[in-house]
């Protein structure tokens, strides 16, 4: 792919804002904390490549994998990728592939190291080519400190999604897992009436039109409209009545990575979430995969893609994407039982065009959030920081701002902070193509600090 290298260099200056360098700065690992250094992972070329996601490795070593092909879910060509961020040069090698089953996309890797020095890589492969086919997959390396290519996997196997209980004989009326969705949904509903979003004659824009035909689609699936057969249900006398019943195919499969576990002690809180149904749950595991249990679902509308947090009195934040109705905001939600329950879902100040945030916790106590902080469009991404645990936002700077309806775009980001005190991000690079042509991307990976972060207030 040919580079442009002039068209580069302007767009470089035009969305990167980095401070100058000041004499008697302290430098971080060669960094100046009063800069944003941004740097392409690869050239920018015409192939779909998305949903990065980084980790550093013990040797300081900084590991990226992204996924990459003619498209997405509808592409048979998709293929996990990779490349390795040399410490001690800060050269990034040559992307090699991390996973790939032949012939099926795979999707939305996540890497992390958990408390036994494992490195994980979780994904999920695209079945029928819908997100509500999609199975989930993980692949676990102990020997994965090369100085190029990929790591040796150990062990592979699929994530077992059952968080809705036992059905052999069919989904019943009184099935647990839909009278979950019942108080939830009640209980969001109640939520929406009382901001204001429900549809009246003096506001709101969700009527109960739009809210009884998202309930009747996931309450489908809920029930396992798409594959009824011969069950038992109990009527009112408490025997048994032979019938039609759907089976929980669909409530099993379907279920997306996006973010990074949260570790509390040895148990491991993946945040997962479905397209059919467009909320989110967690699934736990304290003997590192062997067996999952899984949370009550994460109830909104389209509140997906959970980036989790833990607070200082032991509760969790959830801050979601927005797939729903306007406004879009980052929706958010709290666990007070290590992410079994959760409260319900309640939009925050931020704005969200329905797409990917994360969110951290630094060494300092302080909150960094990575997103496209506007209504619509994802021409700009911000990083904000709050020193109250998410109460406030007073910190914010641009990695990316673009002009507003031009092909330019940063999104779907990842962020960590490395042992040396750094932050690093990676996230979507797309810019124009040259002359009319189409867009060209990569991914790109950012390199700050929190003092530089701090410098500017909103």
């Amino acid at each position: 792919m040919k580079t442009f290298y002039p068209f580069l260099i302007l767009l470089m200056a035009l969305f990167i804002s980095c401070s100058t360098d000041q004499a008697g700065k302290k430098q971080i690992s060669g960094v100046n904390p009063d800069t944003l250094i941004i740097e392409n992972i690869f050239p920018f070329q015409s192939q779909h490549c998305h949903g990065s996601t980084l980790v550093e490795l013990p040797n300081k070593d900084i590991l990226v994998a992204w996924f990459q092909g003619s498209g997405e879910r509808t592409s048979d060509d998709v293929q996990i990728m990779g490349s390795r961020r040399n410490y001690k040069t800060g050269l990034w090698d040559k992307p090699f592939i991390m996973a790939d089953v032949p012939d099926f996309p795979d999707i939305n890797p996540v890497l992390f190291i958990d408390n036994q020095s494992h490195l994980w890589l979780t994904w999920y492969t695209v079945m029928a080519y819908q997100w509500e086919s999609s199975i989930l997959k993980y692949r676990i390396s102990d020997n994965y400190m090369q100085e190029t290519g990929a790591p040796e996997w150990k062990w592979q196997d699929m994530i077992h999604m059952k968080p809705d209980g036992s059905t052999p004989d069919g989904i019943r009326k009184n099935d647990p897992f839909i009278q979950t969705l019942i108080r939830k949904y009640g209980e969001y509903h109640k939520y929406l009436d009382s901001a204001g979003y429900l549809k009246r004659p003096d506001g709101g824009i969700i009527t109960e039109e739009m809210w009884n035909m998202a309930l009747n689609r996931y309450f489908d699936i809920a029930r396992g409209a798409n594959l009824i057969s011969n069950g038992v249900e109990i009527d009112e006398k408490g025997e048994k009545i032979r019938t039609q019943l759907g089976y929980p195919l669909m409530r099993r499969i379907g279920w997306q990575t996006r973010n990074k576990p949260l570790f509390i002690g040895n148990k491991m809180l993946l945040p997962l979430y479905s397209d059919g149904f467009d909320f989110s749950l967690v699934a736990i595991t304290d003997n590192y995969g062997k067996t999952w249990s899984f949370s009550e679902p994460i109830v909104g509308a389209g509140c997906i893609q959970p980036a989790l947090v833990l607070c200082k009195d032991s509760s969790i934040v959830a801050l979601m994407r927005d797939n729903g109705p306007a406004p879009h905001r980052l929706m958010k939600s709290t666990s007070h039982d290590s992410g079994k329950t959760w409260s319900t879902v309640s939009d925050t100040d931020i704005p969200n065009p329905g797409s990917a945030a994360e969110v951290i916790v630094l060494k300092s106590g302080n909150w960094v959030l990575i997103s496209n902080d506007l209504d619509e469009g994802r021409y700009r991404l911000s990083l904000w920081l709050s020193k109250d645990e998410g109460k406030t936002w007073p910190y914010k700077k641009a990695v990316f701002d673009a002009v507003p309806g031009s092909d330019a775009r940063a999104h779907y980001p990842a962020i960590i902070q490395s042992a040396d005190g750094l932050i690093h991000v990676s996230y979507t690079n797309q810019i124009p193509g040259p002359d009319g042509q189409p867009s060209v991307k990569n991914i790109a990976h950012g390199i700050f600090s929190e003092h530089w972060l701090l410098e500017t207030t909103l």
